[in-house]
């Protein structure tokens, strides 16, 4: 990645870091794709005001995105039980499956793919979302996103080999 020059290219950089795993991560919990791009949006209008003092941002934007998520629950669904909706077992792992999720998701970083795919590929590896459902979210036809995730499983699969690790099994 390119250092950033200015306050500008860091504020660029962190949201081209963070977007996708945020609406990602909004899409599970919402499930409507126009209500989520909406709260990521309201997530890094926030982000922004306060960019300058946040020293950890990644566990910032998490923070308030679950606040956020909570505020809307609030407003909107009232007789939502919000606690189950942050009950994410796949965030609950072991050390050994940890530090398998760690080398997946550097091999995800280094794989060069846009943002759309980026969010694409949690909503089918991490949510276990349908093609049908995230051709749908994404307005795209389920072809093109079974081939699209089919590319980048492989990208990543290849990445790992190159790693030493021949298989995702050798991770678990």
């Amino acid at each position: 990645m390119k250092k950033p020059k200015g306050p500008a290219d860091e504020f660029t950089q962190a949201y081209m870091e963070y977007y996708p795993l945020l609406l990602s991560s909004l899409l599970a919990r919402v499930s409507n794709p126009e209500e989520a791009r909406d709260l990521c949006q309201e997530v890094f209008i926030i982000f922004l005001e306060k960019f300058h003092s946040i020293t950890n941002k990644r566990a910032w934007l998490y923070g308030t995105l679950k606040n956020v998520v909570y505020q809307h629950y609030a407003r909107k669904k009232p007789d939502v039980d919000i606690d189950g909706v942050f009950n994410d077992e796949g965030l609950a792992f072991t050390n050994g499956a940890r530090d398998a999720r760690i080398m997946i998701a550097e091999a995800i970083e280094q794989v060069e793919c846009s943002e759309e795919d980026r969010v694409l590929l949690d909503l089918i590896a991490i949510h276990d979302y349908s093609y049908g459902s995230v051709a749908e979210i994404l307005g795209l036809s389920r072809w093109q996103v079974e081939y699209r995730y089919g590319q980048l499983a492989k990208s990543i699969l290849d990445y790992l080999k190159s790693r030493g690790i021949k298989g995702l099994a050798e991770l678990l």
